[in-house]
């Protein structure tokens, strides 16, 4: 082959000593000195390959060298791996690609032997081997097979095809390519398609796909159960914005085509009545949404939309029907006639912080409320008595029954009131006591009756008998 190599190059130098006149297959012939059917044959090939240029001059043929990218050279440029070859399998032609990708040592000839006999990787494969010599019989052949190797675990997309020669021999293409690649990112992105799918049909939170007029595009099963619907198709009878209540607020939602999130409103008795939407629910719900737009890259202004849906309503009943408690809780405390404390016990119930008292308490004891709150009982007060009223305290802490303590002064002194206590322990571990003040009540050492309530008739205080009037 080194040979014919040689010619090729003296006829190619001889045409570009010439430039720009061009020879004749005689002329080529009497220069180099060869048979002048031979050298027809060398320019055949040379002009197939794309190294020569011919022009036709009268009846002689003038050839030059080309003057544009030789096709050897475009072959060996070429990114897939490719090997030609001839009737018989022997290698016409490989190019660089080819030499890389099985890993060929650069010195090495391969030109002109026979494929199968180089025990080349890939080519060592039984079904690729019956493939090419299904080519070579000119049988049924596959044009395509992908090719593990596993040694490496490298994955090759192989093409195949039958060719003709320029002189009309038939021979055979094959081509390489690595897909390794191609294929795990493919196999990433069907795998990343089955999470996402997985997350869209089995997460609690009803999602919804639309377009910004509205149009359903998809919903999974828990956006269907959330708004009470037994197909998809009932959904796609609607709008998006027949959900809510109010149209406005997915509307500028999607004109200001922002991630958010926000709250929606729905009568399903007028989605029903209005939208002929066939939901089983009724009433008013309420739905905490989080809302995203769609970006492609090929879009700049998004005209799809998801949301996902989470029903709130029995958590904002809840909360409703709490803020109620606390208003009313909070007015029956601040507007009672008597005083109520609420402490909370530190040190094993030794001492108590003051939590919150209510407007009569302050009255009582003629001090403001931001005065007591956070501060130890015994320390604001230390002429209360004690250890009876301690001792009262952490027996109702560690019982959990409620006592009745005797007329007491939280300070000495004449202008000081007295004051009667009912205390109990509240389910949050905390001390509340109702107060009165008794001051005007007549308290002898004879037992002048002291006035009270008709619940202390019930539950007189220890030792103080049924006194109390």
């Amino acid at each position: 082959m080194s040979e014919y190599q040689d010619k090729f190059s003296k006829i190619i130098e001889l045409l570009e000593e010439q430039a720009p006149q061009g020879l004749s297959i005689s002329a080529i012939a009497r220069e180099l000195d060869i048979n002048r059917a031979t050298v027809s044959k060398y320019l055949d090939v040379l002009q197939s390959k794309g190294d020569v240029t011919m022009r036709h001059f009268g009846r002689s043929k003038l050839y030059t060298p080309t003057q544009r990218i030789p096709l050897s050279e475009l072959f060996d440029r070429l990114p897939h791996a490719i090997v030609i070859l001839d009737a018989d399998l022997h290698i016409l032609m490989i190019n660089t690609s080819f030499v890389r990708t099985l890993g060929i040592h650069r010195g090495r000839n391969i030109i002109g032997a026979s494929l199968f006999d180089l025990h080349l990787r890939i080519f060592s494969d039984p079904s690729i081997r019956r493939n090419i010599e299904r080519i070579q019989q000119s049988g049924t052949y596959l044009a395509e097979m992908q090719h593990i190797e596993d040694s490496t675990n490298h994955i090759y997309l192989l093409e195949f095809a039958p060719i003709v020669s320029h002189v009309g021999k038939p021979g055979i293409m094959v081509s390489l390519q690595d897909i390794t690649a191609w294929k795990n990112a493919e196999t990433a992105l069907r795998d990343s398609e089955k999470r996402i799918r997985t997350i869209f049909e089995t997460v609690p939170c009803g999602i919804i796909l639309f377009t910004a007029d509205g149009n359903v595009l998809n919903a999974n099963r828990a956006s269907l159960e959330i708004l009470g619907l037994r197909t998809f198709q009932d959904l796609m009878n609607g709008n998006i914005f027949d959900i809510s209540c109010y149209k406005g607020t997915i509307l500028k939602l999607i004109q200001q085509g922002k991630i958010a999130e926000t709250e929606l409103v729905c009568d399903f008795d007028r989605l029903r009545r209005e939208q002929r939407i066939p939901s089983t629910r009724s009433g008013i719900a309420y739905f905490d949404i989080v809302f995203t737009p769609i970006t492609l890259d090929s879009v700049s202004v998004p005209n799809e939309f998801a949301m996902l849906i989470k029903d709130v309503t029995i958590k904002h009943l809840a909360r409703k029907e709490l803020a109620f408690k606390e208003i009313r809780y909070r007015s029956f405390f601040e507007n009672t006639c008597n005083g109520v404390l609420i402490y909370e016990p530190v040190d094993d119930g030794y001492e108590y912080i003051f939590k919150d008292i209510n407007r009569a308490t302050e009255n009582i004891l003629q001090m403001k409320k931001q005065d007591l709150i956070g501060k130890k009982l015994f320390e604001v007060f230390p002429d209360l008595p004690d250890p009876d009223v301690r001792d009262a305290l952490i027996r109702v802490l560690r019982t959990g029954n409620p006592e009745f303590l005797l007329p007491l002064q939280y300070q000495k002194g004449k202008d000081s009131p007295w004051v009667w206590h009912y205390i109990f322990k509240l389910p949050s571990g905390e001390i509340a006591s109702f107060m009165i003040d008794v001051s005007d009540a007549v308290w002898e050492d004879t037992g002048t009756p002291l006035p009270a309530c008709s619940a202390c008739e019930r539950h007189p205080p220890d030792g103080a008998g049924s006194g109390i009037s």
